[in-house]
């Protein structure tokens, strides 16, 4: 099983930077559609790759798309600064999932991003919980 991939090449995908482990099922896929990261700094994109399949590996969001971009201010020699997205694709609802989408902060390192994760992860494991709730009262 493969990636869609990190750096889309002509309309057609190539492989990825973080190649997609064996434990990842067909239901529970992480799928990096866009890494320009990888472009300037390929360690910090690795890395992050590698920061986000930890995360979500035992986060039961099911298939999730990333993409990332660089943000640039023009100045000379500044520091990459990044920001991602991490959604569940579209889908019929029938499987009983809540859709998901995450959007980060402006962030320059992996800690930021694990930070920023992190929360977001809390936050929708606190919203779900508060859904299961309001259907057992």
């Amino acid at each position: 099983m493969g990636l869609v991939t990190s750096q889309p090449a002509a309309g057609e995908a190539r492989n990825p930077l973080f190649p997609v482990r064996e434990r990842e099922t067909q239901r529970h896929r992480i799928e990096i559609l866009d890494n320009p990261i990888a472009a300037e700094q390929p360690a910090l994109a690795r890395s992050l790759e590698a920061e986000l399949r930890r995360l979500l590996k035992d986060a039961d969001v099911g298939t999730v798309e990333v993409r990332f971009r660089v943000c640039r201010d023009g100045t000379a020699g500044e520091a990459v600064r990044f920001i991602c997205k991490v959604e569940n694709p579209p889908c019929d609802g029938e499987d009983g999932r809540v859709q998901w989408r995450w959007w980060s902060p402006m962030m320059e390192t992996v800690q930021d991003f694990r930070t920023a994760l992190e929360e977001g992860l809390q936050v929708r494991r606190d919203r779900l919980a508060s859904r299961a709730r309001g259907r057992t009262v």
